[in-house]
């Protein structure tokens, strides 16, 4: 009869006790806390710290917005349907909330439709889409997974609900309402949640750095009241406290004591009285504060200087590497996280706003590393010789060439007022 073995795949050493029974390390395992939303509230609405890791990157994300490239009649009115929507303040609520709770949502409403009808972009009318408005996943209620995998649909909740006048459940198509998801869940996740549909919040991942970070605060802002002491040494204090008449003469004395150094600028005391002043030292309390706040940008993904607003310490220290790796990262968020669920949006705001796509409309997100006057003069300089040496190679047409600098010149901002000063120019 052969021996069943257990083989394990890691280090183990019988001598030290490291992979063994004997490992402090071995009785270590993780533990899912399921944040609670009042707790989320509160912290979010009392902590400086936890506000800011949650609204600094959808800020940043809507910060500079988009750049539309079509006819300037096509970008005025597409920009004018934004600002009317309100959709860029819109995009950046629903991230917060979906940072926030797990989960936020816009809901698209258009004229004339059964809101748990599907929605159909191309049927739309002119003038169809009336608002785009804001709701929290604790606002909204889903259905059931639609799980079957030729449902254009799936993956989604059979349907959304919400309540309408009167207190009665309004139906709502998910064609209709756009999900902005927090902290995604593992597909098919093991440990059950509140819903399988919304994901986690932020601070489901990083509260114990949250928290540790505001009790190093916290703890060494009430170590200021004791930063320095006054130690008296009276004789006979134990046994002559027994008498009551003593403590009140005592704590007159210690009055007057204080009242004396305060007018005089001196200590008074009896001859066989003894005083000192015992300070504290705070060697290493800043930079175990700020340690903690390094792992709460570590935990948020966002740079220390960033996160506090400061410029960057220590020799040659500049910080831009930080930022651009944070704004690459805000970038990537952009074109695969927020970009689809635009592009779902404009398909109805488009359609309602010209009555089909315009073939010659697309955007770019706008760039957040911004340039220094002096680094804009150089690039400024460069774009005009390169337009100078294609016009002298002839390789593309002048008129074509010169609508395409145009273009940049005022997509740049490169003059102030010049794309209406064209407009008005002889050609």
């Amino acid at each position: 009869m052969g021996i069943a073995r257990e083989i394990r795949d890691g280090l183990t050493n019988l001598m030290t006790g490291a992979g063994t029974a004997a490992d402090k390390r071995a009785h270590a395992a993780y533990a899912l806390r399921h944040a609670d939303p009042a707790q989320i509230e509160a912290a979010y609405r009392s902590s400086w710290l936890m506000r800011k890791v949650v609204d600094l990157p959808p800020q940043d994300e809507t910060r500079e917005w988009r750049r539309w490239q079509a006819s300037p009649a096509t970008i005025a009115a597409i920009e004018a349907e934004e600002r009317r929507l309100d959709l860029r303040h819109k995009i950046r609520r629903a991230r917060v909330l979906a940072r926030l709770h797990g989960g936020g949502a816009i809901l698209l409403g258009v004229t004339g439709e059964a809101p748990e009808a599907p929605l159909d972009p191309p049927r739309l009318s002119r003038g169809a889409l009336r608002y785009a408005h804001v709701f929290s996943r604790w606002e909204l209620g889903h259905g059931e997974r639609r799980s079957d995998p030729e449902d254009p649909w799936f993956g989604q909740p059979t349907h959304y609900s919400l309540h309408g006048r009167g207190g009665r459940q309004v139906r709502l198509h998910p064609s209709r309402v756009v999900a902005f998801v927090g902290q995604p869940l593992p597909e098919a996740s093991a440990i059950g949640g509140a819903s399988w549909f919304w994901g986690d919040p932020l601070l489901q991942s990083i509260e114990d750095a949250v928290k540790n970070a505001d009790a190093a605060q916290n703890g060494f802002a009430a170590l200021i009241d004791e930063a320095k002491v006054d130690v008296f040494g009276i004789p006979d204090l134990l046994s002559s406290l027994a008498s009551r008449d003593y403590e009140e003469r005592l704590l007159r004395r210690l009055s007057l004591a204080k009242l004396g150094q305060s007018t005089h600028n001196a200590k008074l005391k009896d001859a066989g009285e003894t005083w000192e002043t015992r300070q504290v030292v705070w060697t290493g309390m800043p930079e175990i504060i700020d340690r903690y706040l390094q792992l709460v940008a570590g935990a948020a993904d966002i740079p220390l200087t960033r996160l506090l607003g400061q410029a960057p310490a220590g020799l040659n220290a500049t910080g831009e590497s930080d930022l651009r790796n944070y704004y690459d990262g805000i970038a990537a968020r952009q074109n695969n996280e927020i970009r689809p669920l635009l592009d779902r949006i404009d398909a109805v705001m488009l359609r309602s706003l010209f009555g089909s796509v315009p073939g010659d409309a697309w955007y770019a997100f706008a760039p957040l590393w911004q340039l220094t006057p002096t680094d804009r003069a150089a690039v400024d300089k460069l774009n005009a010789e390169t337009a100078a040496i294609d016009a002298e190679s002839g390789l593309l047409p002048r008129a074509a060439l010169a609508a395409g600098r145009r273009g940049r010149v005022i997509d740049d901002g490169v003059y102030p007022g010049i794309e209406a000063a064209l407009a008005g120019a002889q050609p």
